[in-house]
């Protein structure tokens, strides 16, 4: 069974819905009446073109969501998103794992104190303190690695939206010049007759 990313469905549904408002804020009906007026019954009413036009721009947009599917597979964005989702998850994780070692740090530090300390000449506070500025060094350089990775991960994930982003740009205005086309077709048929 393959992953899926939730970043990368929500990626899909949100390119989904700006182009559904990009074509619900056309409005097919106003434009066959601004381009042929009463000249629409030539070709079968106000409603065939209206119907002939929302034919060709759900072709249009279905068309350009699939080249943009295909664009975002050919550049691996799935895949990258699933990488940050698991990095994201590896570091919820590792979080976990510091906070019970450190638990587990204390109590065996306290342990070995508590059977040592009639042993010992000097304070068990030194001796905690000493192992609390190891702990924390340590958690440090996990921290700053782990801190690193996903910085490099984020800017990676942005570049790959800006991307997106300029390619569904770039679709969206093939899409609006398409239907600029539509409009001077008809309107030059309309003239033509």
């Amino acid at each position: 069974m393959t992953k899926t990313s939730v970043r990368y469905g929500q990626l899909l549904k949100g390119i989904e819905k700006v182009l559904s408002e990009s074509r619900r804020k056309l409005s097919t009906s106003e434009a066959v009446k601004e381009g042929y007026g009463d000249d629409a019954s030539i070709f079968g009413g106000e409603n065939m073109l209206q119907k002939v036009i929302e034919s060709m721009l759900d072709r249009v947009s279905e068309t350009v969501i699939e080249n943009i599917k295909v664009y975002l597979q050919n550049d691996h964005v799935e895949q990258d998103l699933l990488k940050v989702e698991e990095l994201i998850q590896k570091f919820k994780g590792m979080e976990e794992a510091v906070r019970l070692i450190n638990k587990q740090d204390r109590e065996s530090t306290q342990l070995a104190l508590r059977k040592a300390l009639p042993k010992l000449s000097f304070k068990s506070t030194d001796i905690v303190r000493q192992s609390t500025f190891d702990i924390i060094n340590e958690e440090k350089d996990q921290l700053s690695y782990l801190i690193t990775e996903l910085e490099r991960e984020t800017r990676d994930f942005e570049q790959h939206t800006i991307s997106a982003e300029e390619n569904l740009q770039y679709e969206i205005s093939k899409v609006e010049q398409v239907s600029k086309d539509l409009n001077y077709t008809a309107n030059s048929c309309a003239t033509l007759t």
